[in-house]
């Protein structure tokens, strides 16, 4: 096994950014125009000596393991008559660049091609060394997710047919297991044979045999493994003067804040104090109509936003400006009218004084439109669900609360929800974080934990991610925590949440790194275990501190799941010099990825938006695989402190992105 160790490996490793490897996903050698399996693609050299069958079989495990003290071994003399031997002493050579013997390896390199192995073969055995170089190293300094997602790679280039997940776990504890072969008890001791100076040598070496096939490497690399996509925007409609002195038009928290219904999509947001303007687009033909409703809203708390929703008749429901105050809703007289409206109405008068973030969740199979609110407040409230009756033109209420803090002693607290995500069979799907009072003097914001639950009947009985019953209501006690974050850790409430192709959920967040920077995160289930990733290398530390509205430099990020499962995320912030972007943080089947997130990101708007957040259409995503935003450059005073009224124009833009 090769000498990995030293400071070079704290230098290159140790800060958030790697260097980039070579990209992955190699699929196969080329025989006849076709990529074929490595392990499949060499022509055999019959001898009429005799040899061990068995060579070949046992060779492919010792690499898909990653026994390379084994393979090293393998001599010339053994392997000559071999009817197998091109692929046998290309898999030695492995085995001698793993160990550090660079000079032979060079010599069974060529050999190899002289006994008819193909460059692109040879490409694609080094490539998988590189990660697996990589990987090991990234053990060594305790970098396990980085680690595992290199080890993987160099299956998937090595041996793309096999089962990688299980191969992983092999290569992973095979690897691993060698630290206590050679005295490395744990990550980041140094022993004294261990040196800056023969590890960098080691490398070094092998990445000039590996430069000697870059071209091959190249043309390998991305034949079938292009992490890159593609965003191109298919439609823009400028729809007029806003208010623009805060985001209470743009917080991501609007659900549904645009919204997709047949041919039809809807959106709303307030031009003044005076007037909220409802607009609906025709998909057919891009008509674009609008209805004002008249009255006095309260658009110096960002909290008052605009939430719409839609029953199984087609009638509009909207609810607007409230933060811990009493209900605001109406809905349309018509199906699919926009300027036909009941005046204000209650819904059932029941727990209705103190309302906040309305949520309607869409009909979908069987079950009717449901609203999600809080009633309470920020540190002592309950999350509470009602659901329409079309036939009698009335709401109901459940009757527990789903999520609760209220009732806490010697503390009370109150859950903040992601969007609601829904799966493909109908089943609802939360994650949530806890909010307790403020921390210290400087009034700290003190959300805890990520939880989670899913529901199969719209809200009546709840299951944590491995099926498990929760009773209700849901407390800091009994929810699941699915990824424990500490207080003060600046832990964002109020982000998104998606399903991947297996009803799996992905939650979108920032909260601190080690570092004490907040850092955008992506944490998700992948049917046994919850997993986590940082999608950003912010440098700049900030803190969410004090009451209302803060003035945060990074917006929330919604995320999206493509029919593919690649993952995207879309946010604004410091680090995008405040244009609103897209980035691709997962590949194809949720694959990790290994290239730097800045090349994976693509400016959505080039105009700086300020203080917005991404709004998006969820039905839209979700049906057509179309990106709608609504999107204006406002701005958003601290605490919601009163600032001089300002106007923007919004705008509903749609793009496409293609992997």
């Amino acid at each position: 096994m090769f000498k990995v160790l030293g400071q070079w490996l704290k230098q290159a490793f140790g800060s958030s950014k790697l260097g980039k490897p070579a990209t992955t996903s190699i699929q196969q050698s080329e025989t006849n125009g076709q990529l074929k399996e490595p392990f499949d693609s060499i022509d055999a050299v019959s001898h009429l000596v005799p040899y061990d069958e068995n060579l070949l079989e046992r060779a492919r495990t010792q690499w898909q393991f990653g026994d390379w003290h084994n393979l090293a071994k393998l001599d010339r003399e053994t392997l000559q008559h071999h009817p197998e031997r091109a692929k046998l002493v290309l898999l030695a050579a492995a085995g001698r660049l793993q160990m550090g013997q660079d000079s032979e390896a060079r010599q069974y390199i060529q050999l190899a091609q002289s006994w008819g192995c193909s460059k692109k073969h040879i490409s694609q055995i080094l490539i998988s060394g590189v990660h697996n170089t990589i990987g090991m190293a990234s053990a060594i300094v305790a970098q396990s997710q980085r680690a595992s997602l290199h080890f993987e790679k160099a299956i998937i280039v090595g041996s793309p047919n096999s089962d990688i997940s299980l191969l992983t776990q092999a290569r992973t504890a095979y690897q691993v297991s060698y630290f206590d072969q050679i005295g490395l008890s744990t990550p980041i001791q140094l022993t004294q044979t261990h040196t800056q100076a023969n590890l960098s040598s080691q490398y070094s070496n092998y990445l000039k045999i590996f430069k000697k096939f870059e071209s091959q490497i190249n043309s390998a690399s991305t034949h079938k493994t292009n992490f890159s996509f593609k965003v191109q925007q298919i439609a823009a409609f400028d729809l007029g003067q806003a208010w623009a002195s805060n985001t209470i038009n743009t917080v991501i928290f609007r659900h549904h804040g645009v919204m997709t219904w047949g041919d039809y999509q809807y959106t709303a947001f307030y031009l003044d104090e005076t007037t909220l303007r409802v607009v609906r687009r025709t998909l057919t033909n891009s008509h674009i109509s609008t209805h004002d409703l008249l009255g006095q809203y309260n658009l110096r708390d960002a909290h008052n936003s605009i939430s719409m929703g839609v029953d199984r008749a087609g009638h509009l429901h909207i609810s607007y400006d409230h933060h811990a105050t009493k209900l605001r809703y109406r809905r349309s007289s018509k199906p699919n009218a926009i300027d036909y409206w009941t005046d204000e109405l209650a819904m059932t008068g029941a727990n209705e004084d103190r309302v906040t973030y309305p949520t309607f969740i869409l009909p979908r199979g069987g079950h009717p439109l449901t609203m999600l609110y809080r009633d309470g407040v920020h540190n002592k409230g309950s999350a509470r669900l009602k659901t329409y009756d079309e036939h009698t033109q009335s709401w109901s209420d459940r009757s527990a609360a789903i999520l609760s803090g209220a009732d806490q002693k010697p503390w009370t607290s109150n859950a903040y929800w992601n969007h609601p995500a829904i799966g493909s069979n109908g089943t609802l799907h939360l994650s949530f974080v806890w909010r307790t009072d403020t921390i210290g003097e400087q009034k700290l914001v003190n959300n805890v934990n990520i939880g989670y639950a899913w529901s199969p009947d719209n809200g009546l009985s709840w299951f944590t991610s491995r099926g498990l019953p929760c009773k209700l209501p849901m407390t800091q006690v009994n929810a699941e925590t699915v990824w424990p974050v500490s207080p003060g850790s600046n832990l964002i409430n109020q982000t998104s949440m998606a399903l991947d192709s297996h009803n799996r959920p992905h939650i979108a967040f920032y909260a601190n790194d080690k570092y004490g920077v907040p850092q955008y995160q992506h944490i998700w289930f992948d049917g046994e275990v919850w997993h986590q990733q940082y999608f950003s290398a912010r440098t700049q530390a900030f803190n969410l501190q004090g009451g209302g509205t803060l003035q945060i430099p990074i917006s929330r990020p919604e995320i999206l799941i493509d029919k593919q499962d690649c993952v995207y995320a879309v946010y604004r912030g410091d680090l995008t010099e405040n244009c609103m972007v897209v980035t691709q943080i997962m590949g194809a089947k949720c694959r990790l990825m290994t290239t730097d997130t800045a090349s994976r990101t693509k400016q959505l708007w080039p105009e700086p938006l300020d203080y917005a957040e991404p709004v998006i259409d969820r039905n839209r995503w979700a049906e057509g695989q179309v990106l709608s935003l609504l999107l204006q450059r406002t701005q958003q005073p601290n605490g919601d402190l009163p600032n001089k009224p300002t106007t923007e124009p919004v705008w509903l833009v749609d793009f496409s992105l293609s992997s």
